[in-house]
């Protein structure tokens, strides 16, 4: 109720970096959480790093293990186009291989679609 008397939308209206301290200064909501509400509530182009993103990214050798957050976040702004119609659909395709493809004990890269940028 803060501001916003329980408005979502008067709080969603706010320019991403404002909302996005807004919404960490919440006990209880990271990084993740805030940009998929600023992504998928309102519907403005941040891009959502998760378990998947990172766990795939890390078997194809493009992070480190000593990697932050927001430095994954800004390899995708920096390559993608600035577009939330895209972060969206990516991330529900990195969403989609985590769950199908890259699993946490049991990869199955044989029959990723990513499996041909792998090093065997």
């Amino acid at each position: 109720k803060r501001n916003y008397g329980y408005d979502l939308n008067e709080l969603l209206k706010k320019p991403v970096d404002e909302l996005r301290a807004e919404l960490l200064s919440i006990w209880g909501i990271g990084k993740e959480t805030a940009d998929s509400i600023i992504l998928y509530a309102a519907e403005k182009p941040v891009f959502v790093v998760d378990r998947y993103t990172i766990r795939i990214l890390s078997r194809h050798g493009l992070i480190d293990d000593d990697y932050e957050y927001d430095d994954i976040q800004k390899l995708f702004i920096e390559t993608l186009p600035k577009d939330t119609r895209i972060y969206n659909e990516y991330h529900a395709l990195l969403v989609n291989i985590g769950k199908n493809y890259c699993l946490k004990k049991e990869p199955r890269c044989e029959n990723c679609p990513l499996g041909i940028m792998l090093d065997r």
